[in-house]
Parts: structure tokens; C-alpha cells; sequence
């Protein structure tokens, strides 16, 4: 195990960059069309050629000298290219044009499969979504059929879209100043736009190769890496937001779950035998378990990797998290998984792998299926994991990501990475679980992390 103590200061970078993304979102409504498609150009050639220097030096770093110069001349040969292009108008409209219409078009069929959910399953939701779906839809098909004609719409709406996410950076540096998210009776929360979900939907495979990378680089020397923050009067945290990374399975866009103590709070697609299209979509399961036995599974059997956010909340905020628990177990019966159900009929020899049975076998863990609630049926883009989490600490202060589009695990990543990276708020651990044989009572938080170097307790000092 090995902790390292990180600084936080005031974030004024975020202030400079809220002030240069809202000024470039009024450019972006007010410019005509020639000079959005100029910055367009100039942007996209400055990212180029940024790129392929990182992209060259992090090859560098774990001695793959050719790639890394394959990738620079890659990048810069791009940009060369669209430089020297003629800055002709059906060009820079076609493309953005076309990209942004085809991820419209994609929202939109997501937003109208939330639809038919919500009212199959009588779910709360169904006009906003259908409504939401209409004018993706429209937004989709007016930029794929007449691209051109509409780019100078597309620049007025991403000019939008700026100034609101800028917004959500002022809203940071203002809570960071005021220590609004410090208050021990905060239980309304602040909401965050969400980056686009192109975005947040590769980020835990983003994650998963720079975790690689720096093994291979040899740059991680424990199974377990704890960052701590300096300069805060919280030094225990009560409340653990764990996210999964991995690329297997239907998981590999992530998973969210939370634990209190030593006990982890999950939902999921447990029912094996009601799993459909891939874990797509499935009967609706919340899962109570041990949470060291439950990290060493996730790493060793289902090989992910973990990062867990480190919360201390209030006694107040930590009852209305727990208060929540308590609702969906009202909603819950005992599920019967396929081991326990062999042991009633005292079938020996029989051999299960399904997960209900992992949970309840190897873990000592208990599931329930949700019987009554909005979460009774699992549906992977809607009643997902992310949702049940968030719910969950819905009364607790902590920030709540608007998911204006599809629920993700990229984007409760960013949000609560966020949170951590910035001072005066209730983040304060950031664990990274890597190998389960490092996975102690200690290193999983349940008790007080010791210096690296010294070996004494630091959980109380700055």
C-alpha cells in the first residue's frame, strides 16, 4: 500500500477556463460562418500537433521509441493537411455537420428506448424523454440530410451548450470559495452538466490503458495507491463511491456501486436467468456484501480495476444515505440464488457460476430482487447502476451530475475526480484497488492509513 498526500488550492485555473469557455461560447452564437470553420480549422490543428507530442513522449516513457514517432508524424501529418486545405465552406460545415447529426440520431434512439421503459414500466420520466427524443431526432436528421445549410445552427447551439458547462466550472470555483459543500447540514445538492457522452462513455477504457501503461512502465509499486488531501479538517471518510474499470463483458463501459463501513451497496443484473441482450437488460437486483472479500473478487475473477472515492460525510447526510438503503430494501424480497436453492434440495456435486451464486458462496453476501420501486427492471442506458448509486445519495450534499443524455460511469468518474482535485468539499481519498493481494482492512479505508515511508498514522494530519 502506498499513500501519498495531495494538494489542493483554489481553483483559479478553473475560473480562467469558465471565463474562456462562456467568452467562446458567445463567440460561437454571435461569429458568422466563416469564422467559426476558421477557429474550427485552427483548433482542431493546435490539438494535432499538441498531441502527437504527448502521445510521442508517453511512448518514450515505456520504450516504444517507433510508435512514438509513427504517432507524431501521424498527427502532424493530419494537421498539415487540414491546414493547407482550402478553408472552403462544404468542407468544415460537412464534417462537424455530419458527426454531430449521426450522435443526435444515436441520443435520440437511446431517448426513445427510455421512452417505451418508462411507460412499459409505468417508470416516472416517459414524456420528458420522448420529448427529448424529438428533438435529437430532428436535430439528427436536419444535420445528416442538409449539413451545410445547418452548420451555422450547429454553432449556434454548441455556443450554447458552452456558456451552460461554463456555468457548472463557475458553480465549482464559487462552492470552492464560499465552502458551500463544507456545510454539515447540506442535503440539497448541485448539479453538474455532464460532458458529452461520447466523452464519458470511453473514459473507463482510457483509464484501464494509462493503468497499463504505467505498469508496464513500471511506475506502480503497490496494488493499492491511496491519495489523501492536504489542507482539510475531514481526515476520515465514512462513505466510499467505488468505480469499476474493465474491458470485459457487458461491464466494460464501467460499474458504480457504494459502501459504508465494511459493507458494499450494488445493483445489477444478478438474475442470470432473466438476462437479456447481453446484460442489457435484466430483473432488477440490489446486492449487500462484504466489501473487502467483494474488491478481491472484482479484481481477481472479474479482472477490473477499482477506484474509490473517499467521502466523510455528516452524521445527518450519512443517515439520509442510509435512510435511502432502507427504502430500496423495502422494495426488495430474498433472492433464491441457484447454490442456496441446490442446498434446499440437497442436490450435491452441482456446480454454479452465475453471479448470484459467486455473491452468496464465495463472498457471503446476500441478494435481493426489487420487487416494487422504479428500479424493479434493470435497463442498461436508464435503471442502471449509476442511477441506483446516485439515487442513493440523493439526500447525502454531495454534487449530482444532470444526465441529460445516457447514464454513465465515465461521468460519475469525472465529477467525483473533480470533487477530489478541488478544495474545501467532502472528497477527500481517492483509491485506486490495482492488485487484490494488497487489498487490507486497512488500505480498503476500514481503518487508518499509515505513511509509505514512516509508517505512522496519517489519517489526521495535513
Amino acid at each position: 500500500m502506498e499513500v501519498k498526500k495531495v494538494s489542493t488550492k483554489i481553483p483559479w485555473f478553473t475560473l480562467l477556463g469558465a471565463i474562456g469557455i462562456f467568452i467562446l461560447g458567445i463567440l460561437f452564437i454571435m461569429m458568422d460562418e466563416i469564422l467559426v470553420e476558421a477557429v474550427l480549422i485552427l483548433g482542431a490543428v493546435g490539438l494535432l500537433l499538441v498531441y502527437g507530442i504527448v502521445r510521442m513522449v508517453q511512448c518514450f516513457k515505456i520504450k516504444k521509441h517507433l510508435e512514438g514517432i509513427i504517432s507524431l508524424v501521424i498527427c502532424w501529418g493530419v494537421a498539415a493537411a487540414l491546414f493547407l486545405l482550402d478553408f472552403s465552406n462544404n468542407f468544415v460545415a460537412l464534417v462537424p455537420s455530419v458527426i454531430v447529426g449521426i450522435v443526435s440520431l444515436i441520443l435520440g434512439i437511446a431517448r426513445l428506448l427510455i421512452c417505451i421503459n418508462c411507460i412499459a414500466n409505468k417508470y416516472r420520466g416517459a414524456f420528458r424523454n420522448g420529448l427529448s427524443s424529438a428533438m435529437c431526432l430532428f436535430f439528427g436528421i436536419a444535420l445528416v440530410v442538409r449539413p451545410i445549410d445547418n452548420f451555422s445552427f450547429l454553432s449556434m447551439v454548441t455556443g450554447i451548450y458552452m456558456v451552460v458547462y461554463s456555468f457548472t466550472m463557475f458553480g465549482d470555483v464559487f462552492a470552492t470559495l464560499f465552502h458551500l459543500d463544507m456545510s454539515e447540514n447540506r442535503l440539497r445538492r448541485r448539479t453538474h452538466r455532464a460532458l458529452p457522452n461520447i466523452i464519458n462513455a470511453v473514459k473507463p477504457s482510457s483509464m484501464i490503458t494509462d493503468i497499463n501503461n504505467q505498469i508496464k512502465a513500471g511506475k506502480v509499486t503497490s496494488g493499492v495507491l491511496i491519495e489523501e488531501k492536504k489542507n482539510t479538517k475531514l481526515t476520515t471518510p465514512n462513505m466510499e463511491v467505488l468505480i469499476h474499470l474493465t474491458t470485459q463483458g457487458a461491464n466494460k463501459f464501467g460499474h458504480v456501486d457504494i459502501a459504508i463501513g465494511d459493507t458494499v451497496y450494488t445493483y445489477g443484473t444478478y438474475d442470470s436467468s432473466t438476462v437479456k441482450m447481453g446484460g442489457f437488460i435484466a430483473q432488477g437486483c440490489f446486492v449487500i456484501v462484504p466489501k473487502i472479500p467483494y474488491l478481491k473478487y472484482c479484481l481477481n475473477y472479474q479482472k477490473k480495476y477499482v477506484i474509490g472515492f473517499g467521502v466523510e460525510l455528516s452524521p445527518k447526510q450519512l443517515s439520509a444515505v442510509k435512510d435511502k438503503i432502507d427504502e430500496m430494501m423495502a422494495w426488495c424480497k430474498p433472492f433464491v440464488s441457484n447454490y442456496e436453492r441446490a442446498n434446499l434440495e440437497r442436490r450435491d456435486g452441482s456446480v454454479y457460476d452465475d453471479p448470484a451464486s459467486n455473491i452468496v458462496r464465495d463472498l457471503g453476501g446476500k441478494v435481493y430482487v426489487v420487487k416494487r420501486g422504479p428500479f424493479r427492471h434493470y435497463f442498461g442506458i436508464n435503471t442502471n447502476c449509476v442511477h441506483v448509486a446516485d439515487w442513493l445519495l440523493s439526500d447525502s450534499g454531495i454534487d449530482a451530475i444532470s444526465f441529460s443524455s445516457l447514464r454513465t460511469p465515465g461521468a460519475y468518474y469525472t465529477m467525483m475526480n473533480n470533487m477530489f482535485m478541488r478544495k474545501n468539499n467532502r472528497v477527500i481519498r481517492k483509491t485506486s484497488y490495482i492488485l487484490a493481494d494488497d487489498i487490507t482492512e486497512e488500505s480498503a479505508g476500514l481503518l487508518p492509513a499509515k505513511s509509505a515511508e514512516s509508517g505512522e498514522d496519517n489519517s489526521g494530519k495535513e
